[in-house]
């Protein structure tokens, strides 16, 4: 994880490694991690020296472990035995990993099964492991190092996570847990196509939506341009209307500026007689 991280640019200083190795561990862990916090200071601990306690830790935890598995098949290969030779009846012993008769639960071809495969896991986890502690002597660089210890730890807290989960589901026989794997792989195959069809259809989807939204544009554009054209076409008739309009109009003037009084009767070119007085006689006495 480590190295993925440091790849894509991202790198962690040794305070905070090692407060991540610590918090990742187990909770059959926790009284060590206890201890190595109220006893060490996680800011100057070196990070080898972290990871040497925990593998002396754990081979300390396996050889108890091993111990207490071989007191545990001792005594009930004594108590077996006792009461097979206290029992008088002879009846078939029945497994009870598989629940058939014929042979006891330490002789049951399933848990063989299981432990084989958990020792060939186990031995190429521990393969990985020894040519990682190979390069780590060999490498220079304080920060390949780390990387490389990072790494062991990782290697042996997968191994004991997955030793702890192979004692809890023992009901479980490998042909089953092959079956399981392989209708897994078949759905992650088929989640896997699923999830390319989705791609596909929502770069279809999107592509059909941008022509959309150009054809709509366009058209607009379009309306706009034609609405445009009928308003330029009404504004130059509007013009000529009104330059006629104001042309009349003068003309009108001109016209009515010419015409004479309805009184004035005189030819074209008589002039008036100067002095002259109108109605001079118009009242006369009586005799």
């Amino acid at each position: 994880i480590i190295n993925s991280l440091k790849n894509l640019g991202k790198s962690y200083p040794n305070q905070e490694l090692v407060r991540k190795i610590l918090r990742c561990l187990p909770k059959s862990w926790t009284p060590k991690v206890t201890a190595i916090e109220e006893a060490k200071d996680l800011s100057t601990l070196p990070l080898e020296q972290l990871l040497g306690s925990l593998m002396t830790h754990e081979t300390t935890m396996k050889n108890h472990e091993n111990v207490e598995v071989k007191k545990k098949k001792s005594i009930a290969l004594k108590a077996t035995k006792e009461d097979s030779e206290k029992s008088s009846k002879k009846e078939e012993p029945t497994c009870y990993e598989c629940k058939k008769p014929g042979h006891f639960k330490n002789e049951c071809p399933n848990i063989k099964k299981k432990e084989k495969f958990i020792k060939e896991h186990s031995k190429k986890k521990k393969a990985m492991v020894a040519t990682w502690d190979d390069s780590d002597l060999s490498s220079s660089e304080e920060s390949g190092s780390d990387e490389e210890v990072v790494n062991f730890a990782l290697m042996a807290m997968e191994e004991d996570t997955s030793e702890d989960e192979s004692e809890n589901e023992v009901n479980f026989t490998f042909d089953e847990l092959q079956n399981a794997y392989e209708k897994l792989y078949v759905e992650f195959e088929n989640v896997c196509l699923k999830n390319k069809s989705l791609k596909k259809n929502a770069i279809s989807i999107l592509y059909v939506n941008e022509i959309d939204i150009l054809n709509v544009s366009s058209k607009l554009s379009n309306d706009f341009m034609e609405e445009n054209e009928k308003l330029k076409i009404e504004i130059d008739t509007l013009k000529k209307s009104f330059f006629i309009f104001s042309n009349s109009s003068a003309k009108l003037d001109n016209l009515l500026g010419l015409q004479r009084c309805v009184f004035d009767k005189a030819d074209p070119g008589y002039e008036e007689m100067k002095n002259v007085k109108h109605f001079k006689n118009f009242f006369v006495k009586r005799n």
